[in-house]
């Protein structure tokens, strides 16, 4: 059942052709386009090693990734423009389908050109660095953060060692089991750890420390993996499809689920200050060097600049972490003043403004 009953007309409306014909065209299109994916250089973890032994030695340079061959998605991106128009006007409810055709449809057309110097402005449309008071609230952690204490030393683990039990690996296995979920080592991955289709991928060859995997495993699991297993059971398409903006409101929760434990704290800070940081800069047009020496100009070492930069100058500017911080603004914010919305995040793939109509209903009485 709904996490909060929808009305009839919400869910028959819902299961008419032409939602359910949007619905499909919703998955289709998410699992084709795969921006994330395909703005990973196929090359990632060689040429990040590279570029931190080549700047360790003073010898300063951009990266050379490469990536897959860019997909033709002209067909689908009109399809999802197409349904947009179809669907629109059908009230809230098509309303919030529409703008996630549109979100997708611009996801589609920056995979088009990754790796091209069209990317990063593509980029930008879809992850947005707009002045709000949400945005200020995400500099000003930035700015503190970005000097926060290391952790005290600590014992620490490799995260694919699947022999040691305290392991990142042995922990996502330990939190997934019974879940339609499997744990894959991807060795370009630029995160410690990522949900995908069915799957939560770890990055190996990185230590962390037994509280840094628990953190890992909340973000990961209850963050999002959890909600999407959960929306298969709900009436309401909207909940499995996810509303436009929902994968970013998802990272905020995430954080605050971090915060929640105590776990946002020391070194986990100061990595989301670089991240924030140099996802604004790749934004407001720096080049990769400047990200990497603006980032050692503020007490950062060789090795955590340049995997920022590298970071947010996948794909040639995808800068997708400039959206973290300010989702965790957002996102506090809201449950602070409506607590009943979280339940709506637990069951799906929501955002602020998606959960809101969930709870009105739509606009049906």
């Amino acid at each position: 059942m709904p996490t909060a009953p929808q009305p009839r007309g919400v869910l028959e409306l819902d299961r008419t052709p032409l939602f359910q014909g949007t619905q499909r065209l919703l998955r289709r299109a998410e699992s084709e386009i795969r921006l994330l994916d395909r703005a990973q250089p196929l090359n990632a973890a060689l040429e990040r090693e590279a570029l931190i032994g080549e700047w360790g030695a003073g010898r300063c340079r951009a990266p050379r990734f490469e990536y897959a061959a860019r997909p033709a998605l002209g067909g689908l991106r009109a399809a999802l423009e197409a349904a947009a128009v179809a669907i629109g006007g059908l009230g809230a409810l098509g309303a919030a389908y529409a703008a996630r055709a549109l979100e997708l449809e611009v996801e589609a057309a920056a995979a088009e050109v990754i790796g091209t110097a069209e990317f990063a402005a593509c980029s930008a449309r879809r992850y947005r660095l707009e002045p709000s008071p949400d945005v200020d609230a995400a500099e000003a952690w930035a700015a503190r953060w970005i000097d926060a204490p290391d952790d005290a030393p600590s014992k620490q683990h490799r995260s694919d060692d699947r022999s040691d039990a305290a392991s990142l690996y042995r922990a996502l296995e330990r939190a997934t089991a019974g879940l339609p979920v499997r744990v894959e080592v991807r060795a370009n991955q630029a995160a410690a750890a990522a949900v995908g289709d069915g799957f939560v991928g770890i990055r190996p060859r990185l230590w962390h420390s037994e509280q840094a995997a628990r953190r890992i495993v909340l973000h990961e699991i209850e963050g999002h993996v959890r909600p999407r297993i959960l929306a298969q059971r709900e009436e309401l398409g909207l909940f499995r499809v996810g509303s436009a903006e929902s994968n970013d409101a998802e990272e905020g929760r995430a954080l605050l689920l971090e915060r929640g434990a105590g776990l946002l704290e020391g070194t986990r800070r100061r990595e989301l200050a670089r991240r924030h940081i140099a996802a604004r800069d790749v934004r407001r047009g720096a080049g990769f060097e400047e990200v990497v020496n603006a980032l050692i100009a503020l007490g950062q070492d060789v090795a955590s600049a340049v995997e920022a930069a590298c970071r947010a100058y996948r794909g040639g500017g995808l800068a997708r972490e400039c959206v973290y911080l300010v989702a965790l603004s957002q996102v506090a914010c809201a449950f602070e003043a409506e607590p009943e919305l979280e339940g709506y995040f637990e069951h799906g793939r929501v955002s602020i403004a998606a959960a809101r109509a969930c709870r009105a209903g739509f606009g049906f009485s």
